[in-house]
């Protein structure tokens, strides 16, 4: 049996040629930054919004548990030469424990890196992005949406319910929690100042849709949060 390691290094060489860009929620989150953040990018995989934050003047730490990607986020940083402003760590977020000391960071960001855990283990993942922010130091969790009736049905046609909207899949955990579990998420840790909000990310913008198809829209629930 395949680790979690290098399953998600083969998913990442798999990856199509059209997802080969930053996200458009990144776009969108990114417009709230504070100018040089220093932002940690959780499971951020190929490191393509990590890139496109520091396109964007800010500082980096990428975390993710595949030695493929962050090796080739690396890369990339290199070719356009601002691998001084990117640092890969290889995290196991199941561990429930990121590699950073309290009050470290200005954003924490992660678009649907945390689909993957059942509620405690999420939980103590949101807890800890919170634990590492600096006091106003903001977070943007984005998680996949059972509003996505294709999606969920596929999920409850093919896969275990393992508990409430966490199913298992083969060897792969997925979790999609909706909006009022994440709210109850973060009362539970204590946090006060957050709201959860739905968002649609399109597959790509309207320029790119006149040349070819688009893929279908992810549907998302967003845990925005900032530190007290």
């Amino acid at each position: 049996m395949a680790s979690d390691s290098e399953r998600w290094d083969k998913i990442h060489k798999n990856v199509p040629q059209d997802l080969t860009k930053h996200s458009l929620y990144a776009e969108y989150c990114e417009k709230s930054f504070h100018r040089d953040s220093t932002i940690c990018d959780l499971a951020g995989g190929l490191g393509y919004d990590a890139l496109y934050f520091i396109e964007k003047g800010h500082n980096v730490i990428l975390m993710d548990i595949s030695d493929y990607a962050l090796n080739y986020a690396m890369k990339m940083a290199d070719k356009n030469k601002v691998s001084k402003k990117l640092i890969v760590k290889k995290v196991d977020l199941s561990d429930c424990k990121l590699p950073l000391k309290d009050k470290n960071i200005d954003v924490v960001f992660s678009r649907i890196g945390f689909n993957y855990f059942p509620y405690k283990e999420t939980r103590c993942l949101l807890a800890e992005a919170y634990r590492i922010l600096k006091i106003g130091g903001k977070g943007y969790i984005a998680f996949k949406s059972p509003d996505d009736e294709d999606d969920i049905n596929f999920l409850k046609k093919n896969a275990v319910e393992m508990e409430k909207n966490v199913f298992i899949e083969g060897e792969q955990i997925r979790s999609r929690f909706t909006a009022k579990q994440l709210e109850n998420m973060m009362e539970e840790i204590g946090i006060s100042d957050y709201y959860v909000s739905t968002y649609k990310e399109e597959a790509q913008d309207p320029g790119e849709a006149l040349i070819k198809p688009s893929r279908k829209p992810l549907y998302l629930n967003e845990v925005r949060f900032k530190k007290i």
